[in-house]
């Protein structure tokens, strides 16, 4: 039912340029109390609009220097790379929405979210005019009081 839900907020907003993010489950809104979950969910929204936005710079900011990529195209990709797939418009969506099923602390300088992201490409990106769901896992740490993603895999499970 929470995916039902998801998908039919999606579509009301999808209309105009809009990124935001829901809990799947109670475990995730409990989570989402803890200081260390909610930075990173604040950080995952600012990267999403900036995804949004076409902002490059606030997409990049949150991108630890080390981070690691496994894309939905099936290649592990570094920062440079992501910054190309930027400048190329393969990241280029009018909407974004998150799905959290899973958001934990690991300590106090490493969070975990997974779920699904409901998105719809727009220009050059693959798909675009397409309404694509994708599974995620993403890993984000601590680093001199700003929190970056370092681990992403993230993998296409529906094209309509």
């Amino acid at each position: 039912m929470p995916r039902v839900l998801a998908i039919i907020s999606f579509c009301l907003v999808s209309a105009s340029a809009h990124a935001d993010w829901s809990a799947a489950n109670l475990q995730v809104t409990e989570a989402a109390r803890s200081p260390q979950v909610a930075a990173v969910l604040a950080a995952a929204d600012r990267v999403d609009a900036a995804i949004v936005a076409g902002d490059k710079t606030a997409f990049m900011a949150a991108l630890a220097p080390d981070v690691v990529v496994n894309t939905p195209a099936n290649r592990v990709s570094r920062r440079e790379a992501i910054a190309g797939f930027f400048d190329h418009g393969k990241i280029s969506y009018s909407s974004y929405h998150r799905v959290i099923e899973y958001a934990a602390s690991r300590g106090a300088d490493e969070v975990v979210l997974m779920g699904e992201e409901i998105y719809l490409p727009r220009d050059t990106a693959d798909h675009a005019g397409k309404t694509v769901h994708r599974r995620f896992t993403d890993i984000w740490r601590l680093e001199l009081g700003h929190w970056l993603l370092i681990i992403r895999q993230a993998t296409i499970s529906q094209v309509e």
